[in-house]
């Protein structure tokens, strides 16, 4: 699929169609978002503090829509290609490979809902600036929340 939309997957994809976001953060019922006007997605800024196995991943999504994060009750696990779009050709000041206004201290994986054989689905690493399936039942990543943003 990366290959397929030409995205950016890893540092060494130099000719990928790099996606300049344009982010804006905002504040909404006490709850940090990143507004991507590019893509035209809202983000949790700040991910899950914990690390998580895929089922936990759900139910945290679940948690977030029952409490009405940011006002909202239509959060989602972010699709590979979703996820990709944060992705930077070059680490941050902080090293990693997303943009510095999202919250730093999720230094690691990322979950996405992109689910590929063998009990496994896609994740997002922003310590090194890729993409890769990891085990959902073993397999610990973040949380971060994504949603159309209308």
């Amino acid at each position: 699929m990366l290959a397929e939309t030409s995205l950016y997957d890893t540092p060494q994809q130099a000719k990928s169609r790099y996606m300049p976001n344009r982010f804006v953060v905002r504040t909404l019922h006490r709850d940090e978002v990143v507004i991507d006007r590019t893509t035209g997605l809202m983000w949790q800024q700040t991910a899950s503090s914990q690390q998580m196995v895929y089922r936990l991943a759900m139910e945290w999504i679940n948690s977030l829509n029952k409490r009405g994060f940011a006002g909202f009750n239509d959060w989602r696990l972010p699709t590979l290609e979703e996820a990709m779009t944060l992705m930077e050709r070059s680490p941050n000041h902080d090293g990693l490979y997303i943009d510095p206004i999202f919250n730093s201290k999720q230094r690691s994986w990322m979950w996405t809902s992109d689910r590929g054989e063998a009990d496994s689905a896609w994740y997002v690493n922003f310590n090194y600036g890729y993409s890769k399936l990891n085990r959902i039942k073993s397999g610990n990543n973040h949380v971060r929340a994504v949603r159309l943003h209308l």
